[in-house]
């Protein structure tokens, strides 16, 4: 008990921003691994780090160019502090998202084929941008790409908190659309709905939601919790509304336990999260497996 006190008194953001990240991955994720494009997940994080990396190459100095325009003046706590970096993380994933869009629109590449040229080039474009960035800002970067949810601040969670709702906002509101066209695209077609805006529309809110919060927790969560808690739900539901319930009970839960797992025994805490939301997919798993 003395522990939890302890990490409230200390990191109580980085829990609760935990809870947000984790469930926008697990929300998110439910789509994704249904709509059986979970790569896409994997090249979205690498474009997003690669945008992260790009920004330290200081070619636009977006922070002072909105700062002199707002005529404020930026410091380590105002809000376009490393607004570089998020809006580069951003751009590069919904870039990344318009290519995408494109392998319905012709044949001679596959999803697949689209995704691993986009996982490619953004992790052989993240090395490059590393190499040519300064040397006394490489440390920094490696910390960013890498993410630690024990790093999350009150504008992390409070972006984190936005993200969250907005796309709860739009899949409350345009959720009869979405899910025609990830779960049911005959039924989308007859009811007269543009199947590849609706999916361009699914696929930028999953890369902005992708990209901001690799930025704050690191691709290795990301990537992880849109897997993990989807797939664990799909084997425990049986109804669509269901598969999201269960998917965001786990993605919300483990994170908060996995910090407080690895504030006890001095380890990392994304990594320790990643591997619990690992344990309890495999337990269900198995336990489907038995039944059988």
């Amino acid at each position: 008990m003395d522990t939890i006190n302890i990490l409230f008194e200390l990191f109580p953001y980085a829990l609760l921003g935990s809870i947000a990240a984790g469930i926008i991955c697990s929300f998110l994720g439910v789509f994704v691994v249904s709509q059986r494009v979970v790569f896409l997940g994997a090249a979205l994080t690498q474009a997003a780090i690669a945008g992260v990396a790009f920004s330290f190459l200081h070619l636009l100095n977006l922070e002072q160019l909105l700062a002199s325009l707002l005529n404020i003046k930026v410091i380590d706590e105002s809000f376009l502090h490393h607004f570089e970096h998020t809006f580069f993380s951003l751009l590069f994933a919904v870039i990344a998202v318009i290519i995408f869009s494109q392998s319905s629109r012709q044949k001679f590449l596959t999803q697949d084929s689209l995704l691993g040229i986009i996982f490619v080039a953004a992790i052989a474009s993240r090395i490059i941008f590393i190499q040519k960035s300064p040397i006394a800002e490489v440390a920094e970067i490696e910390s960013i790409l890498k993410g630690d949810i024990l790093f999350i601040g009150s504008q992390e969670f409070y972006t984190l908190l936005i993200i969250l709702i907005i796309i709860f906002f739009i899949f409350t509101l345009f959720s009869k659309q979405l899910k025609f066209v990830t779960f049911d695209a005959d039924t989308a077609a007859a009811h007269g709905i543009n199947d590849r805006l609706w999916l361009l529309i699914f696929y930028l809110i999953v890369g902005i939601g992708i990209s901001l919060t690799t930025r704050f927790v690191g691709d290795v969560f990301t990537f992880a919790f849109l897997i993990l808690p989807a797939s664990t739900a799909l084997l425990l539901a049986k109804r669509i509304t269901s598969v999201f319930i269960y998917s965001v009970i786990i993605g919300s839960t483990i994170p908060p336990i996995a910090i407080y797992v690895a504030f006890l025994y001095d380890i990392s805490s994304g990594p320790t999260a990643v591997v619990a939301a690992l344990l309890v997919f495999l337990i269900v798993f198995s336990i489907k497996k038995l039944k059988k």
